[in-house]
């Protein structure tokens, strides 16, 4: 498993709204597209985040829009996003970025600042598997 991929996935909790609105709006700007309406990740407060991963390893970021969890981090064209499963606290979404691979998103959202987050498929031909614990601890610097 490389983890330099499952670090750049889990800035995806670092939390792709161009992408899945652009798959809902062919032809609409990636810069003015809207995210898909899934309740588990609107809930998801913007702030800064501390994420665990399943070593015990932790990263801090700004988590500005919560729908960035739909993307790795190092991936800047556009993902197509399919909702698979979508309830007031959990989703599954499955993510085809061209050109770089696929991957399945699993978001458990316990409380609007404490996630749990799944991620597992292959970008970059790396496969990758990894489980996050993430916690809001403040504002943004």
């Amino acid at each position: 498993m490389n983890k330099r991929v499952v670090w750049m996935a889990a800035a995806g909790l670092a939390l792709v709204t161009a992408s899945a609105s652009a798959q809902q709006r062919p032809g609409a700007a990636a810069a003015t597209a809207r995210p898909v309406d899934v309740p588990a990740i609107n809930l998801i407060q913007k702030g800064k985040w501390s994420a665990r991963d399943s070593e015990g390893k932790e990263r801090v970021m700004c988590v500005r829009d919560p729908y960035q969890i739909l993307r790795p981090e190092k991936i800047t064209t556009p993902c197509q996003n399919v909702v698979m499963e979508s309830a007031a606290s959990r989703a599954t979404v499955r993510s085809v970025c061209t050109g770089h691979g696929t991957m399945l998103t699993r978001i458990t959202t316990d409380t609007p600042r404490q996630v749990t987050v799944e991620m597992q498929g292959v970008i970059d031909g790396q496969p990758f598997s990894e489980t996050y614990d993430a916690k809001r601890i403040g504002e943004c610097s």
